[in-house]
């Protein structure tokens, strides 16, 4: 998937904006986080015979401004209301050039997720080592925005462009009106090559 290169007044944090419209778009089949690897005994016992993770694609885009990477990703919206959970979604990264994406990581290979939810003030950067295996770490330079328009989310996530130097996205999914949360999350089954302008 190639990264844009747009200029920063263009409006990239709007995930509606007209920036967007002109750029190319991927779909990106997504599956439920293995349940087998569910380390918690509560969620295995609970969610056995109950569907999660039923988001089935997303689409995404990249653009850079030279300085901050953009990932753009939208996905249908469950018309059903939300009560306890709300929907989220994230950019998924490799922390050490690889990763599992159908366990969201492991103790060896963890990746880093630039992670939005819906009412949340700000993203947090989460790394995560396995399904709901999370640990909060600095996410100061990150920013996200997101909006529901016509049926569909989009959200837009903002981070350092240093991160494509890694060369792979993939992404996340939580659809809050089905209760998930944690490792009960749709996500993608391959990593996205990002390929910058200079390549």
């Amino acid at each position: 998937m190639k990264v844009e290169r747009v200029d920063a007044g263009q409006g990239l944090a709007d995930p509606w904006g007209q920036a967007w419209s002109a750029l190319p778009a991927t779909t990106v089949a997504l599956n439920p986080v293995d349940y087998e690897a569910q380390p918690n005994r509560y969620i295995r016992a609970a969610w056995k015979d109950r569907p999660y993770g039923q988001t089935v694609e997303a689409r995404v885009a990249a653009a850079s401004d030279g300085d901050r990477l953009y990932i753009r990703v939208e996905w249908p919206d469950d018309p059903r209301p939300n009560a306890e959970f709300q929907d989220a979604a994230s950019a998924i990264f490799p922390m050490n050039g690889t990763g599992a994406l159908a366990t969201m990581g492991d103790p060896e290979k963890p990746l880093a997720l630039w992670f939005w939810e819906d009412g949340r003030p700000s993203p947090l950067r989460l790394v995560s080592r396995g399904p709901g295996v999370f640990r909060k770490d600095d996410g100061s330079e990150l920013s996200a925005r997101g909006a529901c328009n016509n049926g569909a989310w989009g959200v837009v996530f903002a981070g350092p462009e240093a991160v494509a130097g890694k060369g792979k996205v993939g992404v996340a999914i939580w659809n809050g009106s089905n209760e998930e949360r944690g490792g009960l999350a749709a996500v993608s089954q391959d990593w996205l090559q990002l390929e910058t302008a200079e390549e």
